[in-house]
Parts: structure tokens; sequence; C-alpha cells
């Protein structure tokens, strides 16, 4: 079992801060008008991102696009502006662990049996075993307990 690559260059490309939008790209992207973007902002529930110099195009960031496209999907299913942002709020708490739960355990993808397999870190906290999570066949995920021994795993 192999680490493949290097994993801090692989968190570093699931940064979703780096990902940046026009007003009209989030518009088009989302199905939002401009102008429902705009009021939005006015109101503090989306906000675009500070850009220095003369520069004042409106730029917005990938967690504002995660928010724009939930109000508008709640707006499309009948829901009020207030009703639409209270349950955008809920799921981002809810993603916000999500989140932070498979980046902290995702710790890189390995060959198990010569197949890939994701290496979800260690499963007892004494350090002796690891967790592995492989799709099979019948794309169910399939999980693994081996044990570890930090010699014969090394990166590639």
């Amino acid at each position: 079992m192999a680490f493949s690559g290097d994993h801090s260059y692989r968190m570093k490309a699931l940064e979703s801060e780096l990902f940046q939008f026009r007003i009209g790209e989030l518009a088009t992207m989302t199905g939002a008008s401009t102008r429902q973007l705009r009021y939005w902002e006015s109101k503090g529930i989306i906000s675009s991102l500070i850009r220095e110099g003369e520069q004042e195009a409106r730029i917005y960031n990938y967690t504002a696009y995660v928010t724009v496209a939930s109000i508008k999907q709640f707006l499309d299913e009948g829901y009020t502006l207030k009703a639409a942002v209270k349950k955008t709020k809920e799921h981002q708490e809810n993603w916000h662990v999500l989140h932070n739960v498979i980046r902290q355990s995702v710790q890189g993808v390995v060959s198990l049996d010569d197949e890939p397999a994701v290496d979800l870190g260690f499963f007892d906290e004494e350090e002796t075993q690891r967790l592995y999570a492989q799709i099979d066949e019948n794309k169910k995920v399939k999980y693994t307990v081996r044990p570890w021994h930090e010699d014969t795993t090394h990166a590639e």
C-alpha cells in the first residue's frame, strides 16, 4: 500500500475559495438575475469579494455560488426569500460538518489488493489499523480495516 502523491497538494486543489465568478457568470450558473444578486448583497445575504485598486466589477467566491444556488432552488420551490435563506443556512451548517469530517479523514488514495482505495486514516486509538473505502462492482461502498505499519507505507 502506498500513498498517491502529495496529500497537501491534493487538498489545496479542493479549496473552494480558489473558484471566483463575476456577477453575470454567477447569475448564469444559478438562474438568479443580476438584479436579485445585487439585492441579496444589499441585504447581507451574500457578499462579493473585496477587490484592490479601481476594479469595481463584483466577484463572488464558491461559497456565494452555493448560497445563491440553494436560495434560488428554494425560491423556485415556492419558499419566501426569508424562508429560503433560513433553509439554506441550515443546509450549509450540515455541509460544513460533512466537509470538515471528509477533509480531516481522507488521507489519500492507495492501492489495496491492486485496486484503488481511499485511505480514511487510523481506525483505532493505538494507530495500528487503517480504514479504507472502495466502490465494489455493484457501486456500493465497501469498507476494509487493515493492519498498518509505518515502515510498510511510503509516499510515492
